[in-house]
This record gives C-alpha cells, sequence and structure tokens, in this order.
C-alpha cells in the first residue's frame, strides 16, 4: 500500500478499470477509461461495496467493486471487481 492509498488497475474488454482507495479522504472510487463513475466515503475502516453502471454495446451494464480484509499478512485489503457478472483480474500498483 502507498503511504495514504492503494490502487489497482485491470482491464475489461479494452476498457481500463480502476479502483483507488485514498486513506487521507476516507474514500474509494472508481474509474471506466479514465472518467469516474462512481465513489463512496467511510467514517473508520477502508472496506465495502460499490456499485456503478456503464454502457456496453448499448446496453447498460453493473459493475461491482468490493473492498475486503485479505488477513494480517496483507493490511492492503482486496479488491474484487466485476462487470456484468462477470469477474475481471486487477493487479495492485500502489
Amino acid at each position: 500500500m502507498g503511504i495514504l492509498g492503494t490502487r489497482w488497475e485491470g482491464e475489461y474488454r479494452g476498457h481500463a478499470v480502476v479502483v483507488d482507495r485514498n486513506e487521507w479522504t476516507k474514500g474509494f472510487k472508481v474509474l471506466w477509461d479514465g472518467e469516474e463513475i462512481a465513489r463512496r466515503t467511510w467514517s473508520l475502516v477502508g472496506l465495502g461495496e460499490l456499485r456503478a453502471s456503464v454502457e456496453l454495446e448499448g446496453q447498460p451494464q453493473e459493475v461491482h467493486v468490493a473492498l475486503e480484509w485479505d488477513g494480517v499478512g496483507n493490511l492492503d485489503g482486496s479488491c474484487e471487481v466485476s462487470v456484468a457478472g462477470e469477474p475481471i483480474t486487477l493487479k495492485q500498483v500502489k
């Protein structure tokens, strides 16, 4: 984890997907091709879920993000993302 944030990056059918958690501002957001599509804040722990919608081939599709506790060995937690119910792989870059 960066000093005050964690970032995961991946791709879905040619679209860039980024989840960015910021401990300083107490929130996380999801970016789709560089555009913020959803944001969430928290008061104590940087975990939770976020849902957004994107248009793919003319149809709205749900993007679901879940930041979860991943045990003492990984204090950054885990980030799981699915688009239209299909899980995608993200890589932690920060």
